[in-house]
């Protein structure tokens, strides 16, 4: 057909069109069904896989754990990353009036309405902190240990998990779905009442 021709699509041709834009319309509505119930899926397992972690590295230490196939086949690796713990601070006013108090000579805040600890020396107090592993300063002149308010040691990162596919893992579990061979660990994703 050149790009001159005008004619008309023949009703075959504008049934296809049509039939095409339907298979279209239903696909589109499948996956994302599918893409909400696996989000949704998803989100859960990984907060029950995380509370099984922990127990089991308070337990016995475990922090690894191999995901299989029904067959026996190993995909993947799930391994426990510790969390982070760090000064944090929680008021920022006491802070900057001790960091006044303790060093008046030097221009380590600021007056604005309310005193502030400026950035940088923030910076490097939450670094030296960080450095003796709780929420202490040593003072460089006196070498006594300070323990400035408004600061507290605390998680700074939840613990956590993360997956790593073994070479061949995702291909070995996309055959598994494709062949029905994980139908009873889909079962609880596709199963579910209309959502809101």
């Amino acid at each position: 057909m050149s790009t001159n021709d005008t004619t008309a699509p023949t009703a075959e041709q504008a049934e296809q069109v049509v039939e095409s834009l339907r298979d279209l319309a239903t696909q589109e509505a499948v996956l994302k069904l599918l893409a909400e119930r696996v989000a949704a899926a998803q989100k859960d397992v990984k907060a029950r896989t995380q509370r099984a972690l922990d127990a089991a590295a308070e337990r016995d230490g475990t922090e690894r754990v191999v995901a299989s196939l029904p067959t026996g086949e190993q995909v993947a690796t799930i391994s426990l990353r510790r969390g982070e713990s760090g000064p944090v601070v929680v008021d920022e006013e006491a802070l900057a009036r001790w960091i006044r108090q303790t060093w008046p000579d030097e221009q380590f805040t600021e007056t604005r309405l309310v005193r502030t600890v400026k950035p940088w020396k923030l910076a490097e107090l939450v670094a030296q902190m960080e450095a003796v592993g709780a929420a202490k300063i040593p003072d460089p002149a006196t070498g006594e240990v300070l323990e400035p308010p408004g600061v507290m040691w605390k998680p700074t990162r939840a613990r956590t998990h993360a997956l790593t596919w073994r070479k061949g893992g995702k291909d070995a579990t996309a055959e598994a779905w494709r062949t029905g061979a994980l139908a009873a660990e889909l079962a609880a994703i596709t199963a579910g009442g209309e959502e809101q």
